[in-house]
């Protein structure tokens, strides 16, 4: 493997940089040590990867002294948790997922009005469902759609490969969106639409069973009842077909 050396240096920047030792670890005498201090440090084109998948940064790792340094936003971006610096300890301080119930600044919080559906512990959906914001550093995303006039609504929280599913609703009838949120360079994308029959109720998806089902309600004698059941199944290249259907009329 071919080595380069730069001179780094720690000092002010420490906060931003998080010591990996095989996988993660705490801090070593480096990162500890106060003051401003000049490295040398070995960049060789190491390689950032998740579940398979190579993650572009523009902040290169490194390694010193045997370690590997990376930064801390980016690696809490990689696994979706939230992740501050912190001056007055000074301290990185990572949110995971406990704070849900806890703290909506990180969190959100089904039902609040900021951050009314969560897609993880960094990512929620907005108020109108418009746009996905970065709970930690509030930074909005527009969701794209077919129509610009086409309504969105939520289906699922964030599944397999930072994807999460939305129902459009426009002009030509209804469809099923893919989306993929890239937490590195801050962008989303859509994937897919998909066109499934006029959606009445309320779609939600099973992840682990790779299906879309929606519950149709209808006041029946003034009391709300279930009156028909539709199923859908998504494969593996993101084709949707209804493979069941229930009415109780």
């Amino acid at each position: 493997m071919f080595h380069i050396s730069k001179k780094v240096i720690i000092g002010g920047v420490a906060g931003a940089l998080l010591f990996t030792g095989g996988m993660l670890a705490g801090s070593n005498s480096a990162i500890a040590k106060k003051g401003t201090q000049s490295i040398k440090a070995n960049f060789a084109n190491i390689k950032l990867m998740i579940n398979g998948k190579e993650i572009q940064t523009k902040a290169e790792p490194f390694t010193y002294n045997g370690n590997v340094y990376v930064p801390a936003a980016t690696i809490a971006n990689m696994f979706g948790i939230g992740q501050k610096w912190d001056n007055s300890v000074p301290a990185v301080r990572f949110e995971g997922p406990d704070r849900v119930t806890s703290d909506p600044i990180f969190g959100g919080m089904q039902g609040q009005q900021t951050y009314p559906f969560p897609l993880d512990y960094v990512y929620a959906l907005r108020p109108g469902f418009e746009k996905v914001v970065n709970i930690v550093n509030n930074k909005e995303l527009v969701i794209p759609k077919m129509e610009s006039t086409g309504k969105l609504s939520e289906i699922s929280r964030m599944v397999h490969g930072n994807m999460f599913y939305m129902l459009e609703t426009n002009s030509q009838g209804s469809f099923i969106n893919g989306y993929e949120i890239d937490k590195v360079n801050t962008g989303i994308t859509k994937l897919f639409s998909r066109q499934i029959e006029p959606v009445k109720g309320k779609l939600t998806f099973n992840e682990s069973t790779r299906e879309f089902t929606e519950k149709i309600h209808e006041y029946v004698d003034g009391k709300l009842k279930l009156v028909g059941v539709k199923v859908y199944l998504i494969n593996w290249d993101n084709m949707i077909t209804k493979t069941d259907e229930l009415l109780m009329k």
